[in-house]
């Protein structure tokens, strides 16, 4: 039974949306013709100032033929009127005298400055003066009379541009001071219409460049997004073919979209070569596959998976809870897509109607833009694994079984023969005497030790396992010790004050803990530095006691064989410690790690669970 293994392929992810690529198209287009028009707005405003700036031209020219005028006349109105022959004629024929006086000043000026029309302009008279008697007492318009006072009463220079659209006339006037006071004006005119008829000219040069070009790239635009996106559409139609056609390509296309086209052949190939290659590999292995997308509904089964679990391709699309209603698969599934993976859990009979050991994984999927897409779930048929390791154990178990009879046999013989030896001695009708009963009760108690030690390691007692302060537990053992043992031995005790509670049975770790002092406390023969220090263990979330000595440490060929039972390199010890504490760690499901330096101190840290965390509740286990 074959049953499509891969269903989901990397081919949805070059299904790209086209709707609306054609409007996004001609925005992009129009965009790009705004620069010309954009260029257009600027040469406009280039023609602008090329107008400014030469009326500015112009303008100079004018103040400065205004100044020539100005400073040509050496001497005030009133002092070319100051010759008696002048002072008692008429008004009229004072002011054919000055105007004539003024004449050779107005031509050289003229002459220095051609196409300018200039002269003064008397206050008293109020007249203008250019040389010309002709239309001397002719009246002016009443704009240059506006002009003139608005001059005048402010004491500045006053311009005017005037016929844009005809004559084109550009005037100045400024004020002439002689002696601090204001005698008239000095003025001058030019005709710039030539200005605006250059301008013109520009100006419909402009105009026609732009309606051109505009109309050259609006067309030229359109026929190419018009062309572009027939092009477009005939490659959305051929992927939608190749969707339900492996067999199909995309016909050849010119330009880049030829360039598009041979790489999206091109690519189909390589997906259509993965998706026969993970086809192959997941029907190939014995693991069982099944993925399902954010909607719970399965994506592909592998043929192992089907096997295993009686499934067929008809599943495919149908929701994990349809397919396998009220299975731990299930359950486990979900839980992936909620951020709660499994990792190595060993299950048993979870398959209906079987007995096998299942090792299940489930992991989540995401894609390259790291969203989730689904969850995976992996599992291995390891009943074969499980049974070899148990027989495996069991043969370990034996072996260590006539380690501990052995080890058993050799504590017991020693107290033995003591007591044997002096039971024989009485026999003899020799009294006891006081030492030899006191040997005989001391042997007894060895053996009676030996006995509880081997009791409490064979058939430990029950756990009863509470939310504890581990720093109170820890102050506790730290002020014990310094009491009981002070002389040289310094107890250095660095406890985290923010830890949270921990989940064990205070008078089993208060064993472990008390075991464990007392062994610093002999290898460093009561002096030196004991150092405890407590944490939380952000990366495991566990609790940690370290306690650190600086004794003469242990060789590293020792460590592995430290908690083995009978295991010691004290003259008198059992060798039951240790092995005590690692059996109370398991049962704590946690973990107790020894490092040592040879002449420079040991290390042994414990780990614990803290309370509130995982499925444990508070509660009596039994180790």
């Amino acid at each position: 039974m074959r049953l499509m293994p891969v269903r989901f392929t990397l081919l949805p992810r070059i299904r790209i949306r086209y709707e609306g690529f054609t409007n996004q198209l001609l925005i992009l287009v129009a965009i790009l013709l705004m620069i010309p028009i954009l260029l257009s707005v600027y040469l406009f405003h280039m023609v602008h100032s090329t107008e400014l700036g030469m009326i500015r031209n112009h303008r100079e020219n004018l103040e400065e033929a205004m100044n020539y005028l100005d400073d040509s006349l050496n001497s005030s109105f009133a002092n070319i009127l100051s010759s008696k022959e002048v002072r008692g004629l008429p008004r009229r024929d004072q002011e054919n005298y000055l105007n004539q006086a003024l004449s050779p000043i107005v031509e050289r000026a003229r002459n220095k400055y051609p196409g300018v029309d200039l002269g003064f302009y008397s206050v008293d008279f109020d007249v203008i003066l250019d040389g010309n008697n002709e239309h001397l007492h002719e009246n002016f318009s009443t704009r240059r009379k506006r002009y003139f006072d608005d001059a005048l009463q402010n004491n500045q220079m006053i311009y005017e541009v005037l016929g844009q659209s005809g004559t084109g006339q550009l005037e100045t006037y400024q004020p002439l001071v002689r002696d601090g006071k204001i005698i008239g004006l000095v003025w001058a005119n030019e005709n710039i219409k030539g200005i605006y008829k250059t301008v013109d000219d520009i100006q419909r040069v402009v105009y026609g460049i732009i309606f051109i070009g505009a109309l050259l790239g609006f067309g030229g635009a359109f026929s190419l997004v018009n062309k572009f996106a027939r092009n477009v559409n005939d490659i959305k139609k051929g992927l939608g073919v190749m969707g339900s056609d492996p067999a199909f390509i995309l016909p050849e296309a010119t330009g880049e979209l030829g360039q598009i086209t041979e790489a999206i052949n091109e690519m189909y190939k390589k997906l259509i070569n993965v998706e026969k290659y993970n086809d192959l590999i997941l029907t190939s292995i014995d693991d069982g596959i099944i993925t399902i997308d954010n909607n719970e509904k399965i994506i592909s089964i592998n043929s192992a998976a089907g096997r295993m679990l009686n499934l067929d391709e008809y599943c495919i699309d149908k929701t994990i809870g349809e397919v396998l209603p009220g299975s731990p698969f299930t359950h486990y599934l979900k839980n992936t897509l909620k951020g709660r993976p499994v990792k190595d859990l060993n299950a048993v009979d979870i398959v209906p109607g079987s007995s096998r050991h299942l090792l299940i994984n489930t992991s989540q999927m995401y894609n390259v833009r790291q969203e989730l897409v689904g969850a995976l779930l992996h599992f291995r048929d390891i009943t074969e694994i499980v049974r070899l390791q148990e027989s495996f154990n069991r043969q370990e178990r034996l072996a260590a079984l006539g380690k501990l009879v052995a080890g058993v046999a050799h504590e017991i013989r020693s107290p033995l023969t003591s007591i044997t030896g002096y039971l024989q001695f009485w026999n003899r009708g020799h009294a006891p005497s006081a030492k030899s009963l006191n040997i005989v009760n001391r042997e007894l108690y060895r053996l009676s030790s030996l006995t509880d030690q081997l009791l409490e390691f064979a058939r430990p007692s029950k756990a009863v396992f509470v939310e504890y302060d581990l720093n109170s537990l820890v102050n506790r053992l730290v002020q014990f010790f310094s009491d009981a043992y002070s002389g040289k031995l310094e107890i250095l005790c660095r406890p985290d004050e923010n830890l949270p509670p921990a989940l064990l049975d205070p008078h089993q770790i208060e064993q472990v803990l008390t075991n464990i002092l007392y062994n610093s406390y002999q290898v460093m023969e009561g002096r030196g530095r004991l150092e405890i220090s407590t944490w939380l263990d952000d990366k495991t979330g566990m609790l940690g006691v370290a306690v650190r000595d600086h004794g003469s440490g242990i060789p590293e060929a020792v460590i592995p064989h430290i908690f083995e039972p009978f295991f010691t390199t004290k003259s008198k010890g059992t060798g039951l410690g240790l092995a005590i504490a690692h059996e109370i760690m398991e049962a704590h499901n946690g973990k107790i790690q020894v490092e040592s330096r040879v002449n420079e101190g040991t290390t042994v840290t414990l780990y614990l669970p803290q309370a509130g965390r995982g499925d444990t509740d508070v509660k009596s286990i039994d180790r």
